[in-house]
């Protein structure tokens, strides 16, 4: 083995291009656009989620008026709250001039009774202006220390979630669509937004396309090996009800999901039959459940205080068991051949206590943990289990060095 640098400074300047703390959020926001007086002077309301639909904000192309949406925004800030931000294109969305003046493909389909029209992700008139309202928006709020967290627009029914309910996915292949095209749309969007808001957590919201799983599991897993992303990709559940009948094997899906989970809660609490056994609470045990650091109840629980004792034990598990801040280390000049990198593991991660490494190689390894600031926690060993039990939960560097190579894996500890 090849001598560790004694000095963990060295080793970030020397290893490192750049270290990028992200902070991300806990607990319970209330739901969409959560501005009544009771909702946001509601003590365990961390923050609001505001929505806004594409067509309110360029009523006229390239004519950008946010005025709606900051008259939101300053009502949440004015009671010292953090606001998450969610911007609905799609067919319930996007502005009539997209598909009509300027003349972008789309897909014509009945919902709830009504009939709407689908832009389609792929046609370039689309890219072209949804890219251009992302960019707006990044100029606009990025900057915001605010702004907690931004959801993925996409071009689905309701322009935020990722459902394609009502659509006949026969009809739709007729018109352009495959998996792969889907899945290259999805990311290129999520990539744009993290280009347009560099410090901010970005959040996709999934569900099945044509009753399976393989397009929101590939996009999720795609995004969160983005370097450029730097590890701020998490998935929204928007659905989260207790139940595990509706979508289950997605719900699967998110159990086994090691990254940021993020849910909003299906109805209210008075709509009982919406939840598992008519009960309210069990949105919150299979958030649990399932990991999810972060929750949206409706405003109606905000403001006719009907769970308060749900809200306040959610807030207090989320901070036991996540940690508010998130570091993303970007390698510069270490190089190794992909099968070797390829060939280690590190799991369970997160962990609440024992590490494995597991390489798929004859390679002989040396692990030791530091904390993001420089402390040596656990000092280099050859065994292939770590215990870090003893250790405070929060983001840990585990250091893994081979014969010629360096490889850092960020580990998350909880309790």
């Amino acid at each position: 083995m090849r001598l560790f640098c004694t000095s963990f400074a060295l080793l970030l300047c020397s290893f490192y291009l750049d270290a990028q703390i992200i902070e991300k959020p806990l607990g319970c926001f209330a739901g969409t656009n959560g501005t009544n007086p009771n909702v946001v002077s509601h003590p365990d309301a961390r923050g609001i989620l505001l929505t806004e639909k594409w067509s309110n904000i360029e009523s006229t192309p390239g004519v950008i008026d946010f005025i709606l949406l900051d008259n939101k925004i300053n009502i949440v800030k004015t009671a010292g709250l953090k606001y998450a931000l969610a911007i609905s294109v799609g067919a319930f969305g996007s502005p009539e001039w997209l598909t009509g003046t300027l003349g972008a493909g789309y897909f014509d389909f009945e919902y709830q009774g009504q009939n709407w029209k689908l832009p389609l992700w792929w046609d370039d008139i689309v890219e072209e202006r949804l890219d251009a309202l992302i960019t707006a928006l990044g100029e606009r709020y990025a900057a915001d220390t605010l702004l907690s967290h931004v959801y993925v627009s996409q071009m689905t029914v309701n322009g935020i979630e990722g459902h394609l309910n009502g659509v006949d996915m026969d009809a739709f292949t007729s018109s352009g669509f495959t998996n792969e095209q889907w899945i290259t749309c999805a990311k290129a969007t999520v990539l744009k937004f993290g280009e347009a808001f560099p410090d901010k957590p970005i959040v996709f919201e999934i569900h099945e396309i044509d009753r399976d799983t393989i397009v929101p599991a590939t996009i999720i897993n795609d995004l969160v090996n983005e370097e450029e992303l730097c590890e701020r990709v998490g998935l929204g559940m928007w659905w989260i009800s207790g139940k595990t009948s509706y979508q289950p094997d997605l719900i699967t899906y998110i159990s086994n999901f090691q990254g940021d989970k993020y849910a909003q809660v299906i109805g209210r609490s008075d709509q009982v039959e919406r939840f598992q056994d008519s009960l309210y609470s069990t949105v919150f045990a299979q958030a649990k459940t399932l990991g999810i650091r972060y929750i949206e109840p409706w405003p109606y629980e905000f403001q006719y205080h009907t769970y308060d004792s749900l809200l306040q034990d959610f807030n207090t598990w989320a901070d036991n068991n996540f940690s508010p801040s998130d570091t993303c280390a970007v390698l510069s000049n270490v190089a190794f051949p992909s099968e070797e990198e390829q060939s280690v593991r590190v799991y369970p991660n997160p962990t609440r206590g024992p590490l494995y490494l597991k390489t798929d190689m004859m390679i002989e390894t040396e692990v030791s943990v530091y904390t993001t600031t420089g402390q040596m926690v656990i000092p280099p060993t050859n065994q292939k289990e770590v215990d870090m039990s003893h250790l405070p939960q929060g983001v840990y560097l585990a250091l893994i060095e081979m014969a010629e190579n360096t490889i850092v894996k960020k580990i998350s500890k909880i309790d």
